[in-house]
């Protein structure tokens, strides 16, 4: 048996696909391959998929982990990504697979990028994003395990954050952390953040580019 680590994006309407039925999924994809995946042990038997970080819902990422173990140490690599990718959904794909670096515990951030299009005039839209951004305070209710909810100050944790403007789209990039110990939803950000500026409805599309480790180095 040998774990191995499969990349993939979700794009589209995919990102539409929530955490749990992308378990799902995967699960369905799996049994339509003759990929030897291994399976727990135990009274229910079940495939054993370990997702690096849990994406949010209506968010799409262009290099998503995914731990599998195999029973067949020779079965090819490459074969693993020919046939998933050809009983993945639309939106999905896999890219490449690897032997696991790190652990998912080290997973410590993320980098975003937030596009919005159709913007009648960019250049101040991106400016009173910055402006925002400067002030700082962009806060948002965060639901806690035990019950309730808990004001989190998502400008205490943004890094990396910078704009651009092209023809009529604004496009901003930043850092938040994403790891087991403490997570910011882009999607709260982003909403808490054009709350602020008074743009509650704004179209807007998030991707989230790569996952990375406390030091800056990427999640491998």
């Amino acid at each position: 048996m040998r774990s191995v680590r499969i990349w993939f994006n979700k794009k589209d309407t995919a990102k539409y696909i929530s955490h749990l039925d992308i378990t799902r999924c995967m699960t369905r994809a799996f049994r339509r391959t003759d990929i030897p995946l291994w399976y727990t042990e135990g009274f229910n038997p079940h495939p054993y998929l370990m997702f690096g970080q849990p994406l949010p819902l209506g968010v799409e990422a262009l290099r998503e982990p995914l731990d599998i173990r195999l029973n067949d140490d020779s079965y090819p690599d490459e074969r693993v990504i020919e046939q998933l990718n050809s009983v993945m959904v639309p939106g999905m794909e896999f890219l490449e697979i690897k032997a696991p670096q790190f652990k998912a515990t080290e997973i410590f951030s993320a980098d975003y990028t937030v596009e919005i299009p159709d913007v009648d005039d960019p250049r101040a839209l991106a400016k009173r994003i910055a402006e925002v951004v400067e002030v700082g305070n962009i806060t948002y209710e965060k639901k806690v395990k035990k019950g309730g909810f808990k004001t989190i100050n998502a400008s205490e944790h943004l890094k990396d954050f910078k704009y651009d403007y092209t023809g009529d789209a604004v496009k901003l990039s930043f850092n938040l952390p994403a790891g087991n110990d403490f997570t910011i939803n882009p999607v709260s950000f982003c909403n808490a953040l054009f709350d602020r500026l008074g743009e509650g409805g704004i179209l807007h599309r998030i991707t989230r580019r790569r996952i990375l480790m406390k030091d800056g180095t990427e999640f491998r």
